[in-house]
């Protein structure tokens, strides 16, 4: 009766709406994600699912396009995650200075990473048309989506969206160096590369891996930018795991397995998370 009395003191009661939105949109969502990766389950049949155990695990882990999709969002992942960490630290260090026109150039530099990567995708589709594409006609004859080129115009198209994002993290925590430090370091001698190296890399080499974890949990799980440019395509070079879980639910009808395809993503996902969050976050927090 104590403990009963104690929840319904003001400050628990409060917490009451969050927690049952965490039960409905959270717990809830999980649970019956489990429930369904362990029955045979269709669209045409969702409403009468069949029991079967570790199948749909088993099918999923002996089918090679999950291989091919695993193997390109690991791809993908690392080569647009390390190109554009390197291009946000170019930025923000030429942006770290007295410029003409700073913020006019910031805001036209934060512009891709306001667009929604499906309409992104949609502009992209648009212009890199063989037949009425701008940049098409450029390049003169080189077809971007064609099988020889998709993969690296997909992943030139994702680094130019979300460059900004690593600028503007990197750029803001520049902005909390104390100036001294340089000063310092310019008194005993140090070039700009030595500053580089010992002043700047050391002061933002933390949110430099706070930032490649959130874009390498939001490049792992790509899906609208690439669905809606090439589908996956050609065949099954630019399919993500999103693509390849999509596909399985919403045209092939497997809900089952593709629930089941969702729960190993977050799995794989989650042990170099969890690495990096312990090595991230300090252990006093």
């Amino acid at each position: 009766m104590h403990r009963l009395t104690a929840l319904r003191q003001p400050k628990y009661v409060m917490l009451y709406p969050l927690l049952s939105l965490m039960l409905i949109f959270l717990v809830f969502p999980t649970v019956y994600a489990w429930y369904l990766s362990f029955n045979r389950v269709y669209l045409a049949t969702y409403s009468n699912p069949e029991f079967c155990g570790f199948k749909n695990f088993w099918d999923t882990l002996t089918d090679r396009n999950f291989y091919r999709s695993l193997s390109f969002t690991a791809t993908f992942t690392v080569v647009v995650v390390s190109v554009e960490l390197v291009l946000g630290i170019v930025l923000a260090v030429f942006f770290n200075r007295p410029i003409w026109g700073k913020r006019l150039w910031i805001s036209l530099l934060l512009l891709p990473m306001m667009v929604s990567p499906a309409l992104i995708g949609i502009m992209y589709r648009l212009m890199l048309n063989e037949f009425v594409g701008a940049i098409a006609f450029y390049l003169k004859g080189i077809k971007p989506l064609a099988p020889r080129w998709v993969v690296p115009t997909v992943m030139m198209i994702d680094i130019l969206q979300w460059t900004p994002f690593a600028f503007l993290i990197i750029y803001a925590t520049l902005q909390t160096v104390p100036k001294e430090l340089y000063e310092a370091a310019a008194i005993d001698g140090a070039g700009s590369f030595k500053k580089f190296l010992y002043i700047t890399i050391p002061s933002v080499l933390k949110m430099i891996v706070i930032t490649a974890l959130f874009r390498c949990i939001d490049a792992f799980k790509t899906f609208d930018m690439i669905y809606v440019l090439t589908a996956g395509g050609p065949g099954t070079m630019t399919s993500t795991l999103s693509i390849y879980i999509y596909k399985l639910a919403f045209q092939g009808g497997n809900i089952g397995r593709a629930t089941a395809a969702s729960i190993l993503l977050l799995l794989i996902f989650s042990i170099p998370m969890v690495f990096v969050l312990k090595r991230v976050i300090p252990r006093e927090a």
